[in-house]
This record gives C-alpha cells, sequence and structure tokens, in this order.
C-alpha cells in the first residue's frame, strides 16, 4: 500500500508540473511572440525543449525525494509517456489558443491535425550569427519535432539519473538529507593530501578528525587548484549518517568534477557528526 501511494503521489508531481510547464511556454508564446520550446543552435541543437524537459520533470524528481520513491524503470517509463503527452498538449494548448487577426479562432476552422502538419512543415528557423532565415522547413519539420522531443526527454532523463545517483540509507532504503556541508580549496593535489588522505585514517568521533574538518582552506580558483566540498548526509528514519565528498579540479578555465576521487563514507550507528561541522 506505501508503494501505491509514494507512486501515486510522484505521478501526481510530475503530471502537475508538466501541465503548468506547456501551460507557461504557450503563454509566454502568447505575450512575446518567442516560443522557447522551439530555441535551438544551429537548428537541430534542441535547447529550449531540453530546458522545457528539465523543468516538466522538476515534478518527478522533488516527488521522488519528498515520498522517498527511488528511481527505477516504472518512473523511467512513466517520464517518457508523460514527455510525449507533454509536446502534444503544448501543441494543442497553441492550436487551442490561436486567433486569427479578424478574431476568428483556428481551432474553428481546421482539425488540429492539419494545423500541427501546418506548424510543423512551415515553420522558420535562423541560422548562424547573421540570424539567416532558413525558409519553410517542409518535411524536414517532422525530423526537428523529433528532435525536440528527444531534447525534450533529455531534460527529464537528466533529472532521472541524478536521483539515482542520490545516496539512500542501506538499511531504510530511504533517500539521506544533507544536515552539513563543507567546502575547501587547495593549491594543489600536494597541498590537498594532508587533508584528503589522512581524515579517515582517523575515527570520525575522535579530536583529531574534528580538527581536520574544521580547519580552514581556501585556495585561489586557479590551475591545479583541488576543490573537495564535503556533505553530511543522514537518514530521515533510523538517523544514521554518511559523509559524501566530491572532488573538482580547476582547469584554468573551469572546475572540472574528479570521478575518481569522489567518495560515500559510512558513518557508525550512534556518532553523530552535526556538531563537527557546524561548530
Amino acid at each position: 500500500m506505501k508503494g501505491l501511494v509514494q507512486a501515486i503521489g510522484v505521478a501526481a508531481c510530475g503530471l502537475v508540473t508538466s501541465v503548468l510547464t506547456a501551460i507557461a511556454v504557450v503563454v509566454v508564446s502568447r505575450i512575446t511572440g518567442f516560443d522557447i520550446f522551439t530555441l535551438s543552435v544551429w537548428v537541430v541543437v534542441p535547447v529550449g525543449a531540453g530546458m522545457t524537459g528539465f523543468a516538466a520533470a522538476s515534478g518527478y524528481y522533488y516527488g521522488s525525494l519528498y515520498f522517498h520513491k527511488r528511481a527505477a524503470w516504472p518512473l523511467l517509463v512513466q517520464m517518457v509517456i508523460i514527455a510525449g503527452a507533454t509536446q502534444v498538449l503544448i501543441y494543442y494548448l497553441g492550436y487551442a489558443t490561436f486567433v486569427l487577426d479578424d478574431g476568428r479562432r483556428v481551432a474553428d476552422l481546421v482539425p488540429f491535425g492539419k494545423y500541427l502538419d501546418f506548424s510543423l512543415t512551415t515553420a522558420h528557423y535562423r541560422l548562424g550569427r547573421g540570424a539567416t532565415d532558413t525558409g519553410e522547413v517542409g518535411s524536414f519539420g517532422y525530423w526537428l519535432g523529433g528532435l525536440q522531443f528527444i531534447g525534450f526527454l533529455a531534460g527529464g532523463l537528466f533529472l532521472y539519473w541524478s536521483l539515482q545517483a542520490k545516496p539512500v540509507c542501506a538499511t531504510c532504503n530511504l533517500y539521506l538529507r544533507p544536515l552539513a556541508k563543507a567546502a575547501k580549496t587547495f593549491a594543489s593535489t600536494e597541498a590537498a593530501s594532508p587533508y584528503y588522505d589522512v581524515l579517515f585514517t582517523h575515527p570520525v568521533d575522535g579530536p583529531e578528525f574534528a580538527a581536520l574538518v574544521r580547519s580552514e582552506a581556501s585556495a585561489k580558483a586557479v590551475k591545479g587548484a583541488l576543490s573537495v566540498k564535503t556533505v553530511l548526509h543522514g537518514c530521515p528514519q533510523c538517523k544514521s549518517q554518511m559523509i559524501e565528498e566530491v572532488v573538482e579540479v580547476h582547469t584554468g578555465r573551469e572546475w572540472k568534477d574528479v570521478p575518481d576521487l569522489r567518495r560515500r563514507t559510512r558513518i557508525p550507528a550512534g556518532v553523530n557528526l552535526v556538531g563537527v561541522f557546524r561548530a
């Protein structure tokens, strides 16, 4: 019964954000004349559809966290189906709210299928910095519609994969909640070693561990610098805790994740490190 309630709750959250996103896309288009859903880079990279899909799928993401429903294949199938339905809804809302200059509603003049065919095949796109008009895309518009669906779905899949990467309590099967955070920046890998390599050689409930966690490290963000972001997670039910560390290296232009140095360490039962992080 609990699993059914969780599934229904997540589905409802996803459905609500999908419908609201579709409405928002059409409202913005009607007010500004700018259709964010069809925004693309070089015509074939559906940036706007990806952003729209991200917004639409946000309900699944936050619903899963709220109801503690772990991401699995039923959720993935549901997201694919709703992604297609949301794209159709965007087209249909555009059709239902399209009013000609003489006050006539398009919905009273042509069926939805004919409107959709006309919209896809007569669409214009702008290409390059000079914003060159491609002219009517013709039957290629159906391919672009397919690419927009893929982009929409990609935005949702990003959140799905984010859910799968979330830390979970092995005992209670619940998503862990962030309890405290700490961030340190070191000038180099060598400078980070006395912290990163030594931290868990100390008992987590000992003074040496606490001193390292509370230590300050704020080197400049230059090439070769190392960032260690630490999050203390806790289970909302059994209160067990876990430390997750994300390590990034600065390339000279940006911070880049170092997956091999990412680690999660479970804290022994009965040990509470909140005070260590917040001191």
